[in-house]
């Protein structure tokens, strides 16, 4: 793979899911999490070209049939192709912004109200999870699952960070949790790939994702060495993220793109 979107996704997938290789195209599947959209889809190699629906559909159709509530095509290619086929059978065409960052940045303002560490005990994973569901629910909307998703999430990041390779860490005020994410690695340590970077709707505003962001990132640098970290959020004009890590000194290395279908599957 050559969209670092789809090579540091890779790092989780390799541990908790399946990545098959085919001539053009990965299937990837995450078996334990059904509802994980980039953890059950196709990954085709090129981008979509003119006639390509109706043998994309075909082969997601033999590899899933009618298995997932959710349809998925990406490509690894980091250029747009021809969207319009997929668009006027009903996909939804989104596309990403894969942010790299090669050394540390300069000083930056933080809150020194905040304790920035990695999460301690069950507890502390569970009240993580919760802040991501209600996050999912304040700003995007997602379809509610009874918090499957998250907690199947939550469970393998747990997993990756007793074993090594990362940690999710959160930022505390007075003991309470009021944000998070997760840095993880590849096995040779050389990328690292940031996870779901939140704050409490009510905390919000407070540089209490710019605090851990500093303090992680220069831990990473500091402690693992990395040659690259990675941070993948949506390109929409109004994410708010993009400016905060755009100021951190994080810059675009490219663009990553799919088209999605949830729970309106065509035959």
């Amino acid at each position: 793979m050559q969209n670092l979107a789809s090579r540091t996704d890779a790092i989780f997938l390799k541990r908790d899911g399946f990545l098959e290789e085919h001539a053009d195209y990965w299937v990837i599947r995450t078996p334990d999490n059904p509802t994980f959209w980039f953890g059950n889809y196709i990954l085709f190699k090129h981008a979509p070209r003119p006639g390509d629906l109706a043998r994309w559909l075909q082969i997601h159709n033999t590899v899933f049939g009618n298995s997932l509530n959710h349809m998925v095509l990406g490509w690894d290619e980091p250029v747009p192709g021809e969207i319009q086929q997929f668009v006027d059978a009903g996909f939804v065409a989104s596309h990403g912004i894969v942010l790299a960052l090669h050394s540390p940045p300069p000083i930056t303002p933080t809150n020194p109200d905040l304790i920035v560490r990695p999460l301690r005990g069950q507890a502390e994973w569970d009240a993580m999870t919760r802040q991501q569901s209600d996050a999912d629910r304040e700003d995007f909307a997602y379809p509610e699952d009874g918090g499957v998703f998250r907690a199947s999430q939550m469970a393998a990041a747990k997993r990756m960070a007793e074993d090594g390779q990362g940690d999710w860490w959160g930022a505390f005020l007075d003991g309470q949790l009021v944000g998070g994410m997760g840095l993880f690695f590849d096995e040779a340590g050389s990328i690292g790939r940031f996870q779901y970077v939140t704050t409490a709707i009510a905390h919000r505003r407070q540089r209490v994702c710019t605090t851990i962001l500093d303090h992680v990132v220069r831990d990473a640098f500091d402690r693992v060495k990395p040659a690259v970290l990675v941070i993948c959020t949506g390109a929409e004009d109004d994410n708010p993220a993009i400016p905060t890590y755009r100021n951190f000194g994080f810059r675009e290395e490219m663009r990553s793109y799919a088209f999605r279908l949830i729970e309106s599957v065509p035959s």
